[in-house]
């Protein structure tokens, strides 16, 4: 139904036949309140950076002993890369945390031009987007690292001696983790665009062959795996989880 003006206060236009509680405003306001919600995400992930770098230190042992066996230690090659690494640790660990909060800073953004039932899903969707968001990060941080490592470390450890570097590696786990966990909010991000008709699921069926051939030039680059057994396990769970989400969107 097409929205009728009935009262404009301000630079305010109130509208009637549409969303209740919606107005219209100037581009310069919803800007400004973009800014305002990306700052206060900013500010949190900082505070939380600084919870964590304290703890960041031990944090990188106990995942050094669980990924490489005690033969191999640790080494760093410039003055600041240990520094630098806690600050990316804490940086991940932040991420993980303020998840949550960016869904609902960004449901906060469209909430006013959004119907109650539309209301109702997007705040029912984001406890669900976080949920597979720590499945992908798990399921990384417990199979997919180790078995990229123990591949690595036992074709080197056959010709020369083991030295790597704890930046290197550390990112290698950093990547796979938030990559994983991104990774799992395929399904949602699916049947969250049909359910608000930003696409159709036939449409999403029609590009199957456009799909795999992403993820598997995505999976390629994501995965430092030599063996490409790392790869073939990357791809084959984006498959499933795009045929996953192509089952909960229909």
């Amino acid at each position: 139904m097409e929205k009728q003006r009935c009262l404009e206060s301000g630079s305010r236009d109130i509208f009637i036949g549409g969303v209740d509680g919606d107005f219209e405003e100037p581009l310069i306001s919803h800007l400004a309140e973009l800014r305002d919600r990306s700052i206060a995400i900013i500010l949190v992930m900082f505070l939380f950076i600084c919870v964590f770098y304290p703890f960041s230190e031990l944090i990188l042992q106990q995942m050094w002993h669980k990924f490489f066996p005690d033969v191999i230690g640790m080494t760093v090659y410039s003055p600041l890369e240990w520094i630098f690494l806690r600050i990316r640790l804490s940086f991940l660990m932040a991420v993980i945390f303020v998840f949550p909060l960016v869904f609902y800073e960004g449901f906060r953004f469209a909430a006013r031009g959004l119907y109650p039932n539309e209301r109702r899903f997007c705040i029912s969707i984001v406890p669900v987007s976080f949920i597979f968001f720590l499945l992908g990060a798990g399921l990384a941080f417990l199979f997919m690292v180790p078995m990229i490592f123990d591949n690595v470390v036992l074709y080197s450890g056959m010709i020369a001696d083991d030295q790597i570097s704890v930046a290197k590696a550390i990112s290698v786990v950093i990547t796979l983790i938030l990559g994983s966990g991104l990774i799992f909010q395929i399904p949602v991000l699916m049947f969250f665009a049909t359910k608000m008709n930003i696409v159709e699921c036939r449409s999403l069926r029609k590009m199957r062959i456009l799909v795999y051939s992403s993820i598997l030039a995505f999976a390629f680059s994501l995965s430092p795996d030599l063996t490409f057994i790392a790869q073939f396990v990357c791809a084959l769970l984006i498959v499933i989880l795009f045929e996953i989400g192509l089952l909960v969107s229909r």
